[in-house]
């Protein structure tokens, strides 16, 4: 999404790469968290979060939030969060810097890290192409990054050491045989999406509404996913890591660049996207998030 990868090892990966992977059995079985449990984020410092999305972007802010929140409370103090895969930080990272955090942000894209250092960076927040070394964080966040690399297994426990014995991770992953990942998975073959916005920027200029400029953020758009993860392979990465999942939710039900720019591009129908994900089985929906802790 809207993250750079950051590079990975080149190990075995615990996703799955193609799109003929079968589901493991019982792979709809985890409970989760309904989005009322996490649905307001307040923090001074930060920026307001922005109108939801199809992608249900916000939604992920917000439980990244009020995990991070929550963690900082037990703690009784000021937390350090690593954020690896970080990209600009427009997406994610600006809304995690602010009161009560020590934030560094990885990523190799150097636009992207350029970018971020410009408008988010600060005496508590810096942006680096690799993972300090000695450091030891209290958070590590992956926010729609996992997909990107191609051994997931290696870099959650490559980082391991940089987290702290009482330390989380807090990622979100898309649903490699979603709704999501599907509709993008044929449009990439039909370029439907290319064809739908080369019309509608022709419809507007004809009608003397030119599109909006470019906002000139850089995206590393060469980073695709590589990954798609059934709820089995997710288990399965986590398990082998030594940690297990103590913190599980839903992200959107339906929609990508194609229809969340057409059919459902409502503000009432991603209303009820975001809602109808937690009331349906994990395997159904597009994105899951999840919160990771040693035994």
């Amino acid at each position: 999404m809207a993250h750079s990868a950051v590079a990975a090892g080149r190990g075995h990966a615990h996703g799955l790469r193609g799109r003929k992977a079968h589901r493991t059995k019982g792979q709809h079985a985890m409970k989760h968290v309904a989005m009322d449990q996490f649905s307001d984020a307040s923090w001074p410092g930060r920026p307001p979060l922005p109108p939801e999305d199809i992608f249900g972007n916000t939604k992920k802010l917000r439980f990244i939030l009020r995990t991070i929140e929550g963690h900082r409370a037990r703690l009784g103090r000021d937390v350090s969060i690593l954020d690896f895969g970080c990209g600009n930080a427009a997406a994610v990272g600006q809304y995690l810097i602010g009161d009560g955090v020590i934030y560094t942000g990885v990523d190799f894209h150097e636009p992207s890290l350029s970018y971020a250092r410009q408008h988010f960076g600060g005496l508590r927040a810096e942006f680096v192409t690799e993972v300090p070394a000695g450091h030891q964080f209290d958070v590590v966040v992956y926010a729609d990054v996992l997909e990107h690399v191609p051994d997931p297994l290696g870099i959650v426990t490559a980082h391991l050491k940089s987290l702290a014995p009482d330390g989380i991770m807090i990622g979100s992953v898309p649903n490699g045989y979603g709704p999501c990942e599907t509709e993008k998975f044929i449009d990439r073959h039909l370029r439907l999406y290319q064809v739908v916005r080369f019309f509608k920027r022709a419809a507007l200029r004809l009608m003397g509404r030119p599109p909006k400029a470019d906002a000139g953020i850089p995206y590393n758009h060469d980073s695709g996913h590589i990954i798609f993860f059934t709820m089995g392979s997710l288990k399965r990465m986590v398990a082998d890591a030594g940690l297990r999942i103590v913190r599980f939710a839903h992200g959107g039900f339906v929609g990508a660049d194609l229809t969340g720019n057409t059919i459902f591009a409502s503000r009432r129908f991603v209303a009820w996207n975001i809602r109808a994900a937690d009331r349906l089985p994990s395997w159904v929906v597009s994105t899951w998030y999840f919160v990771l802790q040693r035994p």
